[in-house]
């Protein structure tokens, strides 16, 4: 869906800026702006408070209304396509295409998943129950309205009672399946702090592994496993595999130590500085045939859900998997 040139960016001052120079707050809050940025935007007319237009003389109060105007605005092209799986007066089971993420980014406002799901399906209210990672498709449970969200939000695992997904790993992955129960957290010494690591103290995380093919491809042995999620942590599927020593093929950032994933970050922010547009494809074809893909190769194919007012679960199922993956998985 095409991104507006011209895009309106909402917030509300903090308590703890109260009285403070709007400036200090803005620079304080979005650093993605230099001061001397914002001081240009200001003394343009690109922000208001409470309607009225700011300039670099104008204090914040606490839940004052600042709303930006960004001018040519520009975002990362992202797939806009999807497909409705199931819908009711309350819910829908969607399929989200890879490369798209659920919420906003530092760099995606516009073309999030939620709100290319509103805008296509005229539900203006319609909130995601779970999420899936940017570079994940799949079955994804959405409500239509806020309040039917914030109602069944807390018992989730009443409704969503379970969810599989399809991946492609690196290797010769077991024959029998593997009940994976390692615990999971962040290291602060990683470099790549997101990351996910096996760690007694970390939280508790269950993923059911069961291999359902097997094959050779260019980037060497790969096998297709089955995932029950059985907890659902961040990155719990993905660093499972890797800690389990099967990374799953074209996962930028649990394979090969994180390289590829540090080479796209890098792009990001270099093309950032220069005031372009985010150049998120900056690897090489070379670099693709390393990581074996060029999409990482993880699906949320199937989920058995019950809702409140039906007699019995169903469980739908979505094989819309990347073009590379559909051709290894049988």
């Amino acid at each position: 869906m095409p991104v507006p040139s011209d895009m309106y960016f909402e917030s509300v001052v903090q308590p703890e800026h109260n009285g403070w120079l709007l400036l200090d707050s803005l620079c304080a809050r979005f650093t993605y702006h230099s001061r001397t940025d914002w001081s240009e935007k200001l003394s343009r007319g690109l922000v208001t408070i409470n309607g009225v237009v700011a300039d670099e003389n104008s204090v914040a109060h606490k839940n004052d209304k600042v709303v930006y105007h960004v001018e040519n605005y520009t975002e990362p092209e992202v797939p806009t396509n999807y497909d409705v799986v199931f819908e009711d007066d309350e819910f829908m089971v969607i399929a989200k295409p890879a490369g798209v993420p659920v919420h906003h980014t530092g760099r995606i406002f516009y073309n999030t998943f939620t709100s290319i799901v509103r805008r296509g399906t005229d539900c203006e209210t319609a909130t995601p129950m779970h999420r899936l990672d940017r570079d994940t498709g799949g079955l994804m449970l959405f409500a239509r309205y806020a309040e039917t969200a914030a109602r069944f939000q807390k018992n989730l695992d009443r409704i969503l009672l379970k969810k599989f997904y399809m991946a492609v790993v690196r290797g010769d992955f077991p024959e029998e399946a593997v009940d994976c129960q390692m615990p999971l957290r962040e290291d602060p010494n990683d470099h790549l702090r997101l990351r996910m690591h096996h760690f007694d103290d970390g939280k508790p995380c269950h993923t059911v592994f069961r291999k359902v093919g097997a094959g050779v491809a260019s980037a060497g042995n790969y096998s297709v496993v089955e995932a029950e999620l059985i907890t659902g942590r961040k990155h719990q599927i993905r660093a499972h595999l890797s800690e389990l020593g099967y990374p799953i093929l074209g996962d930028r950032l649990y394979s090969f130590d994180g390289r590829f994933y540090e080479k796209m970050s890098d792009a990001v922010a270099e093309a950032r500085a220069r005031g372009e547009l985010s150049k998120e494809d900056a690897l090489s074809d070379e670099d693709y045939a390393i990581l074996g893909a060029r999409t990482q190769m993880l699906y949320a194919y199937k989920a058995e859900i019950q809702l409140p007012y039906w007699k019995e679960p169903r469980t739908f199922e979505c094989r819309n998997f990347p073009d590379e993956m559909n051709a290894l998985v049988p």
